[in-house]
């Protein structure tokens, strides 16, 4: 049987727009109408605050390999650390010296940056070992969380935003995909990508326009493309995530500008927080794009302030499962 893929990115072109917010609650969304399928939310935003700082997230645990001890991220964990275990943990590997590696707890960023002696896809990073579990919140839900610490960023940083290894990162998120997808079923995966366009978030873009057609097109000049990735059928909605904000909305316009005649309409403009009347939005929306004839700028998803929005990130608990909202998401999104 062949599995399918579903996809969804957020992207925005400056940070504070509500993207990760919106990311964590379609995950949550997802998860919820979707309770036989597997669902992963991974947090790409690798520059600003990780997912396992604002949710109750248990780590994966390997039996035997305490706090400060190196991670061997080849072989399978064997369960979860419970929540008030994690957290020490993610403190203690922020006194390590970077050059250590993957220590305590795993990260996104361990492996984007697996690259081993002989490396080949048998000896890659197995799903299990990075995903994270959010104990109160739906079952069929897995946290791939980046880290914020300075002594990963000082690693991981260089790597993102050179655009020179922009195809290394692509090809290191296709094997994650076709890793999950070797399981089977339905997958659904949550992209939450860095403020900025450039780096880390282009490449995701790149990832999204390049699987959306038929066929898929391959990275490789050799046409190669991991198996699972291959077989799979894929659906991707990417989002570029603006406020009401004038510039904010302008500068969106511009990288929806080059999206390509040719490419897959998988990339839409969400405007976020709109406030009061939609009609006062869309006249704040319609000046600032008056000299843009771009169909995926002037025609926006709108997604109104609302308190399960705006509080969520306030303190650390497990995401809201508001009905209203997943309605509201699933209006949004068809």
């Amino acid at each position: 049987m062949t599995s399918r893929l579903h996809c969804y990115s957020f992207h925005s072109v400056k940070g504070g727009v509500g993207k990760s917010t919106l990311s964590l609650l379609t995950a949550v969304a997802l998860a919820t109408e979707n309770p036989d399928a597997r669902v992963v939310l991974i947090d790409m935003d690798l520059t600003g605050t990780s997912l396992a700082d604002v949710l109750p997230l248990e780590a994966p645990r390997w039996n035997g390999v305490g706090a400060r001890d190196r991670i061997d991220l080849s072989r399978a964990p064997d369960d979860f650390l419970r929540v008030h275990d994690t957290r020490p943990r993610i403190e203690e590997r922020g006194e390590i010296p970077p050059d250590e590696g993957p220590v305590g707890v795993p990260f996104l960023n361990d492996y984007l940056l697996f690259t081993p002696p002989g490396w080949n896809a048998e000896k890659d990073v197995p799903p299990d070992a990075i995903l994270w579990r959010l104990p109160e919140g739906p079952k069929n839900l897995r946290v791939i969380p980046s880290s914020a610490l300075p002594r990963d960023l000082v690693k991981v940083l260089p790597v993102i935003y050179d655009e020179e290894h922009a195809a290394f990162l692509e090809g290191r998120l296709e094997y994650l995909l076709s890793a999950l997808l070797a399981e089977g079923g339905d997958l659904f995966v949550v992209f939450d990508t860095p403020p900025t366009v450039p780096g880390l978030s282009r490449s995701v873009l790149s990832l999204a326009l390049r699987l959306a057609r038929h066929p898929k097109v391959p990275l490789s000049d050799d046409g190669f493309m991991p198996k699972a990735l291959q077989d799979a059928d894929v659906a991707w909605e990417a989002l570029l995530v603006a406020t009401q904000d004038f510039q904010d909305i302008r500068a969106a316009a511009r990288w929806l500008d080059l999206v390509g005649p040719n490419d897959p309409q998988v990339l839409r403009l969400l405007v976020n927080r709109v406030r009061g009347q939609e009609a006062q939005g869309r006249a704040i929306h319609v000046e600032a794009l008056s000299d843009s004839a771009n169909p995926l700028a002037i025609n926006p998803l709108w997604m109104e302030e609302a308190d399960v929005l705006r509080d969520i990130f306030r303190g650390e608990k497990a995401p809201p499962l508001r009905s209203s909202f997943l309605r509201l998401l699933d209006r949004k999104l068809s």
